[in-house]
């Protein structure tokens, strides 16, 4: 992984484990694009994280789409454990980030494992065999892939 630009806040910087495990615990991401203009669009994603990689379901078309297919660079941002600490007036929270290159999967194993995975971790006790679920209703998902070329993560707790 490249280093990416250096925190201001290095008091609040998290290990590349912990960053890891905030955005595997969180409940969603937001997912950052650009369009060909360079204006940008963020949207809520399920998502779950495999090694290097981030992998999301999605529709198969619509405007994520449309902005990584023209440019694939993106960034996704997950917060979790996230309050307000009203006797001192300030947030805790875990954070991390991820930018990397967005592929749309198209390998069918690929996304066979990505969608095994995301029902792993939202649905772990709903299907016996989350197969009977995803295959009838693989050709008209999409799944994306991150490949995580930074990846920074920081706390504010108490």
């Amino acid at each position: 992984m490249r280093e990416g630009q250096k925190m201001r806040r290095q008091d609040r910087l998290v290990s590349e484990e912990r960053a890891r495990e905030i955005i595997k615990n969180a409940e969603y991401g937001i997912l950052m694009t650009a369009d060909e203009e360079g204006q940008p669009y963020g949207v809520a994603v399920s998502h779950v994280m495999d090694g290097d990689k981030i992998y999301f379901h999605c529709a198969l078309e619509g405007r994520k789409l449309d902005n990584i297919r023209r440019n694939p660079k993106v960034c996704m941002s997950c917060v979790s454990n996230a309050y307000v600490d009203q006797e001192i007036f300030t947030h805790r929270y875990e954070s991390a980030v991820a930018e990397g290159k967005a592929v749309i999967v198209s390998d069918k194993e690929e996304k066979l494992h990505a969608l095994r995975l995301i029902c792993g971790k939202y649905a772990p006790h709903s299907f016996k065999d989350s197969d009977e679920y995803i295959l009838p209703k693989m050709d008209k998902t999409g799944v994306v892939r991150i490949d995580i070329e930074t990846l920074s993560g920081k706390v504010n707790e108490r």
